[in-house]
């Protein structure tokens, strides 16, 4: 059964704007970090690393990137059921769910 009307299992609710995981990591990466005679945000320096490590040929680096910025490649999903073969698009799955 289910909760009675107007309870609910999160009584406080969502956080408050600025308390999420990622608005405190957002907001850290966007403080200034000094690298040599250069000043920039945490997240412009973390870029920088891992452009430089895909440039050196660190493969989950290279992967990471191109995941990032073409997005990941579509995945097929093949599932037999009851002997007739069915090709799912991850595309078609999204909107199923």
């Amino acid at each position: 059964m289910g909760l009675p009307k107007g309870r609910t299992n999160n009584p406080n609710g969502r956080p408050k704007d600025g308390t999420s995981w990622a608005a405190v990591l957002d907001k850290m990466c966007d403080e200034p970090i000094k690298a040599g005679d250069m000043t920039m945000s945490k997240k412009e320096a973390i870029c920088r690393k891992l452009l430089k490590l895909a440039s050196e040929g660190e493969r989950w680096a290279i992967e990471a990137l191109m995941d990032r910025i073409d997005g990941k490649p579509k995945q097929v999903v093949d599932q037999t059921t009851r002997n007739v073969s069915v090709n799912i698009s991850g595309e078609d799955a999204d909107s199923v769910i």
